[in-house]
């Protein structure tokens, strides 16, 4: 059998009941077989300000994320829309993660899915931060953009449910696992 992976899934919202993060505690019956998730919280992720610094040095939660990011095989970001881009948590949190020393990101295979009760399922979103990642390096696997629209009604219980879209995702998780297989 192929080296087990680790896919670390950032949602990119702190809400509770996000669809966002739903669809992120989703994926661990998508992946492929070898493939293991972690879920990375950015709930105490603080706002960037420099001066949080102490030299090279940024706050636990900030150093502790990076090095799981840097650690795992492959990245899966979940993100809403807001206001036609993705989220001001998930926006500073790449932001802090730019200034790492040995840029977590940086070519670190990443897969996006975005989400959005709209009919464009967060397509905006979608390219915000294709935009934001490619800036720092990061490999972002191409091919079709995953972007859940209507997504309350794909969504029960918690989980996925709708069977298109979920073959959809696993099919690009997949990809992301072949893609770092090589």
């Amino acid at each position: 059998m192929a080296k087990d992976l680790i896919f670390a899934v950032i949602s990119g919202s702190l809400r509770k009941e996000s669809y966002s993060t739903k669809v992120a505690h989703s994926l661990a019956d998508l992946v492929p077989e070898g493939v293991a998730v972690e879920h990375l919280s950015i709930d105490e992720i603080p706002f960037y300000n420099e001066d949080l610094k102490s030299g090279d040095t940024s706050p636990d939660p900030v150093r502790t994320l990076a090095a799981k990011i840097k650690e795992a095989d492959g990245v899966v970001i979940c993100s809403p829309e807001y206001n036609r881009g993705t989220s001001g948590v998930l926006k500073n949190t790449i932001d802090w993660m730019s200034k790492e020393p040995n840029s977590p990101f940086s070519g670190k295979p990443t897969l996006i899915i975005t989400q959005s009760p709209s009919g464009t399922g967060g397509l905006c979103a979608q390219y915000d931060l294709r935009k934001m990642l490619s800036v720092i390096n990061t490999e972002i696997v191409p091919g079709f953009e995953i972007s859940i629209s209507s997504s309350p009604d794909k969504i029960n219980d918690g989980k996925l449910t709708h069977d298109n879209t979920k073959e959809f995702i696993a099919d690009n998780l997949s990809r992301l696992a072949n893609r770092i297989r090589g």
